[in-house]
């Protein structure tokens, strides 16, 4: 029985190590949309007010959704750190 726990175990800390490079390419992904966007003076453009409004959501869901992705993923690594070594 501990061997299926232990499975489980290893199966999410696989999943929480992939996590953690999605979340990176999330906010690198931000970085550059907004690096595309920004004009000779520093300021970012948009050609109108609905592509803004969509961007700003789009982006803030994306950087919002990394930052939760590297929360959960960093408490998964420690969950699996702190059994492994305590048990």
């Amino acid at each position: 029985m501990d061997f299926l726990i232990m499975g489980d175990a290893e199966i999410a800390l696989m999943i929480c190590l992939l996590l953690i490079p999605l979340a990176i390419w999330l906010q690198i992904w931000v970085r550059g949309r907004k690096v595309e966007r920004r004009n000779n003076l520093g300021d970012e453009e948009f050609e109108t007010t609905g592509g803004a409004f969509v961007s700003i959501i789009l982006e803030g869901v994306a950087i919002v959704g990394g930052l939760i992705m590297i929360i959960v993923a960093s408490g998964g690594v420690i969950k699996y750190v702190l059994n492994f070594y305590l048990d």
